[in-house]
């Protein structure tokens, strides 16, 4: 039994807590651009409108007029409400009913990003972003049913992205940059100490559910990879991109603690079991994205733009976690996620000098497959309505907003942790976004 409890609080801990309800498919934040994320992001490695393009595609950074400062800050409301479907506890302590309600995990978020272009010449312009590019917040109430599965889960990146374009040619702009990122993770479940002392016949305690303690993980890292990018106008109203950004893999170091409920039986029962605190060290991959873009001048007032993105979800086979100070934080947990794809479609109206107007909308496929869901990862395929706006405030500022409705499929699950914990029921699922930029005009 204690190989079970191993696997529970190691694998589950960490390797299933890089998703969530997050913002894109997987543990992706695409929310870069308040612009873009008026247009729902369709084809943002392509329009190159102002700062942003750093990330989408740097070499879009040959198609701004001036140096330009950027900053935005996106307010991210995800909603995955629990319905509770039969959950139960493991045969061996009787298969009854997990006590506690359903929940909403999803939190507030606040993305902030910043973004600086300077233009050298003619044909060469330097930049750099700071930007989350991947990232979650969830958090459930420490009595809710699936708490032996999850409670919180909290994954934060920063990355630095100094850039570099260059025009070759009045049709071809080339861009390169490169990505300094931390990442910083917290994660937290419940731990039914009940069973543990059933299990090692402390008859004192031995009473699942009763004596719920708590599993605590930290862990950061820093990392680095590359993007690049290349813009072709193919006439005057039209061009085509291509952007690509590395993979980033991070060897994350941190700590694993237990909080023990303070009762002598209960303590007994967990250093019996090997419950000690311990470093530990896990690796994970960022997987590398690809995006096809378009973008064609109607007239002058009316503008699309398309793209079709792929993010390689694939790397994410399974992750390893290792300690020499504590057995119970060693594991290994497969994941099997799949390839996936994002489309999107939009449209830019520029109404006179003073105000511009867009709307987007994009289907975006979950990685996960429905036997590797869990309340960490309720994650089902996207479908994005988006508008926004510009206002031009002066010659110099220009303020911009944007919102999007994410509906996301309801997701259902039946996940059995490897203690005999199953969690059962469905989420009521979506995600709203409200964005606000300022750009200032070097002129």
């Amino acid at each position: 039994m204690a190989q079970h409890y191993k696997l529970k609080l190691g694998s589950f801990l960490i390797a299933s807590t890089l998703s969530s309800m997050s913002y894109a498919s997987g543990f992706a934040i695409i929310e870069q651009s308040v612009t873009g994320l008026g247009r729902a992001f369709a084809g943002s490695a392509a329009v190159a409108e102002d700062a942003s393009t750093i990330f989408f595609n740097p070499a879009g950074l040959t198609y701004l007029s001036h140096s330009e400062f950027a900053t935005g800050l996106n307010f991210i409301k995800p909603e995955s409400d629990f319905a509770n479907g039969g959950s139960t506890l493991p045969s061996t302590l009787g298969g009854t009913a997990i006590s506690g309600d359903g929940d909403n995990g999803g939190k507030l978020a606040i993305v902030p990003n910043f973004y600086y272009a300077h233009r050298l010449n003619d044909r060469m312009v330097a930049g750099i972003g700071v930007n989350a590019p991947f990232g979650l917040v969830t958090e459930y109430d420490d009595n809710w049913v699936g708490r032996y599965h999850a409670v919180k889960s909290d994954l934060k990146t920063v990355n630095i992205n100094p850039s570099f374009a260059f025009q070759t040619t009045e049709k071809l702009s080339l861009g390169f940059g490169i990505n300094l990122q931390y990442a910083d993770l917290e994660l937290t479940q419940a731990v039914d100490f009940g069973a543990v002392c059933a299990k090692v016949s402390e008859a004192g305690c031995a009473a699942p559910q009763s004596h719920d303690g708590k599993a605590n993980i930290t862990a950061d890292d820093w990392s680095w990879g590359y993007n690049l990018g290349l813009i072709f106008q193919a006439t005057e109203a039209t061009r085509i991109a291509l952007a690509y950004r590395s993979k980033i893999s991070h060897h994350l170091h941190g700590k694993g603690t237990f909080d023990i409920p303070n009762n002598g039986a209960v303590q007994n029962a967990a250093n019996i079991a090997g419950f000690a605190n311990g470093d530990l060290d896990g690796k994970v991959t960022l997987p590398e994205t690809a995006s096809f873009a378009v973008h064609h001048q109607i007239n002058n007032k009316w503008a699309i733009m398309g793209d079709a993105s792929w993010t390689r979800w694939s790397r994410f086979e399974d992750l390893t976690i290792n300690s020499t100070d504590s057995v119970r934080l060693n594991s290994s947990k497969e994941e099997n996620w799949d390839n996936n794809m994002r489309y999107g479609l939009g449209l830019t109206y520029v109404h006179n000098d003073t105000w511009t107007f867009r709307g987007g909308v994009a289907y975006d496929q979950t990685p996960v497959s429905d036997q590797y869901r869990t309340p960490r990862i309720p994650d089902e395929d996207r479908k994005w309505l988006a508008i926004g706006a510009s206002y031009k405030y002066s010659d110099n500022i220009t303020l911009d907003a944007g919102y999007t409705h994410i509906f996301v499929s309801d997701p259902t699950i039946n996940d059995t942790d490897n203690n005999g914990y199953t969690l059962k029921g469905d989420y009521n699922a979506s995600v709203d976004i409200l964005g606000m930029q300022m750009r200032w005009l070097f002129l």
